[in-house]
């Protein structure tokens, strides 16, 4: 062959390829266009940089965004509980030098309405950030249940009863006699409609995965210089018993440890240990503990995975039971807090599981497909009765630091996907699904007002 000739393939090749790279950048699916509005936000809009959850206990669904507070803002915002006059450090600098001068102890006594509209005149002076609490149910109107300031932001949990915690961003000092420096916490009995401030409830940081079995005993994680520990409390989150599940769980972890530390392909590694933690009964709960080695170029090698099974017992410690080399199971998202009687799903690489709370093991239900050609992993994923959707991303021809991301839904568990397109917008202001997995949800504000748009998924 000639060089016309050569050059003549070499320019086909690479045709080719530019256009199998664009090809690979062009999103698959539909965009979503048909869609409804079911549920408004009675009360301010959430800004549209807002970081929004969407939070469900039973018929209840709670959600909490932020806004810069300003003048406009003022009727609104007084219209529901200003939770910061309930916290006494929060209450004494942020007020304005009147309400400053009333004791914290009896400011809600004195005036609880003037300290609340000094705060939020304060606030809006300031153009401070503040969190807002809005409560529903199933969709539909959700009335705002408060307002607090604070960038750190606020996050809700949940007892099987009525009880609803809002933990803060703010630290409550210790007291001499009282519990120790903690996060604020409020309290409400009846979903919200009305709150308190609780100064011997202990949660936040740096509890992982705080779950209620029931409306007395509360379980967490966490970490510690010397392992992870497994947080107990049976009277409400007031007091709680640390056990030191690496003990437990790996009793044999310093000769193991040492032995990670040899070469093991041709590389020493630092090990490294992952915990999670799943309620599956009002006295049982069940977690899951991984070995890795750490390499000191980057990436992670798991060597064993343990699961632990805690079993509660009134009046007495835990009963632990320990089974050693089980098969790998997902890692547990850092920011998750189960809910006892909610199904738990978890994502691996490209794969999806369901924990079986029977058994207490996890099973493997599906893998998302291909995206033009290529590998997909998941991103987020979120699960309804009937229908699930995951964001995925994988690689393409022209990843210059970026991926191809894809939107997938299935109404059959994972045997067969549906690709849609989600717009910048859309994206923004996405909360999920709705309970019943047959639309995604959408923050938008139209004309000042923020409504709870539903896409359908068809």
């Amino acid at each position: 062959m000639n060089i016309r000739g050569i050059a003549g393939v070499a320019a086909i090749a690479v045709t080719g390829l530019l256009a199998h790279g664009l090809y690979q950048l062009v999103p698959q699916g539909q965009p979503l266009t048909r869609s409804e509005v079911i549920g408004e936000l009675v009360g301010p809009p959430l800004a549209g940089y807002s970081r929004t959850r969407l939070y469900r206990y039973g018929e209840h669904q709670y959600l909490t965004g932020q806004l810069i507070s300003g003048e406009r803002d003022l009727a609104g915002l007084g219209r529901a509980p200003v939770l910061d006059a309930l916290v006494p450090e929060v209450a004494r600098g942020h007020a304005s030098p009147r309400a400053a001068a009333i004791p914290a102890a009896s400011a809600l006594a004195a005036g609880p309405a003037d300290l609340a509209q000094d705060l939020l005149r304060a606030g809006a002076a300031s153009r401070e950030v503040r969190n807002l609490i809005y409560g529903g149910r199933d969709n539909g109107r959700y009335a705002l249940l408060g307002s607090i300031g604070g960038d750190a932001g606020v996050s809700l949990i949940g007892t099987p009863g009525q009880t609803l915690y809002l933990v803060t961003g703010t630290l409550r000092r210790a007291g001499e006699d009282g519990p120790p420096a903690a996060w604020d916490v409020l309290r409400s009995d009846d979903h919200g409609a009305s709150w308190r401030y609780d100064p011997e409830v202990t949660l936040g940081p740096p509890q992982r995965h705080t779950m209620f079995l029931s409306d007395a005993r509360a379980v967490a994680l966490e970490d510690g210089a010397d392992g992870e520990r497994l947080l107990v409390s049976e009277d409400g989150a007031r007091h709680w018993a640390g056990l030191w599940l690496r003990e437990q769980v790996w009793p044999d972890a310093g000769s193991d440890d040492k032995a990670l530390h040899g070469p093991a392909d041709g590389a020493g590694g630092q090990p490294a240990y992952g915990w999670s933690l799943y309620p599956v009964a009002a006295d049982r709960a069940v977690g899951w503990s991984w070995r890795e080695r750490v390499a000191s170029g980057g990436g992670a090698r798991r060597s064993e995975t343990r699961r632990f099974e805690v079993r509660f017992q009134n009046g007495a410690s835990p009963a632990l039971r320990i089974t050693h080399d089980v098969a790998p199971v997902p890692a547990q998202d850092p920011l998750s807090r189960p809910v006892l009687g909610q199904t738990e799903y978890a994502t691996h690489g490209n794969r999806i599981f369901r924990l079986e709370p029977e058994q207490g093991n996890w099973h493997e239900l599906a893998a998302t497909p291909e995206v033009r050609g290529r590998p997909s992993w998941i991103g987020q994923a979120w699960f309804g009765r009937n229908g699930w959707v995951v964001q995925t991303y994988a690689d393409h021809l022209f990843a210059f630091g970026d991926y191809t991301r894809t939107y997938f839904y299935t109404r059959d568990q994972g045997r067969s996907w549906r690709p849609f397109q989600l717009s910048p917008d859309q994206e923004r202001g996405l909360l999920g699904l709705d309970a019943a997995g047959e639309g995604v949800l959408v923050h938008a504000d139209r004309d000042g007002r923020t409504l709870i748009v539903r896409y359908a998924l068809e």
